[in-house]
């Protein structure tokens, strides 16, 4: 275990790490950028259409730059929605590589209603699967998994 620090009521103390153990790169990612606010289908075409809209009132510009804005709106929306469906697909595997992965070094890892968990002898415990550089991450945390009922 190492040792970080963490905000706690009282200021930054110096505790050891919730982290059980780390598999590194258990699948790939996609070489797009990953999904955020900024690369979202609806926010690429509630920019193109302001930007349609001005480039259309614009009195120093063509009148089909406001089309041809438009549709680069909507071509660039649509790639949008596939890489983001690239990106589900991604994690779906980069959650079946982890179980199988985590089963090869003896930790028990499932899934149960989309949420990452492993078990040790006496409880349930929160896994977690994030991606950094260019592959997905599975992390095992030493933190007691809610239960399922109040998940919601």
């Amino acid at each position: 275990m190492s040792v970080k620090q963490f905000l706690d009521e009282y200021g930054r103390s110096r505790t050891a790490s919730p982290s059980v153990r780390v598999f590194a790169d258990v699948a790939g990612t996609p070489r797009t950028p990953a999904p955020t606010w900024w690369n979202h289908p609806v926010t690429i075409m509630f920019v193109a259409v302001i930007g349609a809209a001005l480039s259309f009132t614009a009195p120093a510009l063509p009148a089909l730059s406001g089309l041809l804005v438009a549709i680069s709106g909507v071509a660039l929306a649509s790639l949008a929605e596939i890489d983001r469906g690239r990106w589900s697909a991604s994690r779906a595997r980069a959650v079946e590589e982890s179980v199988w992965i985590a089963d090869q070094c003896g930790y028990r890892v499932d899934t149960a209603g989309g949420v990452l968990r492993w078990r040790n002898d006496e409880r349930s415990m929160v896994a977690r699967l994030g991606h950094r550089g260019g592959g997905w991450d599975l992390v095992l945390l030493d933190v007691e998994a809610p239960a399922l009922g109040s998940d919601r």
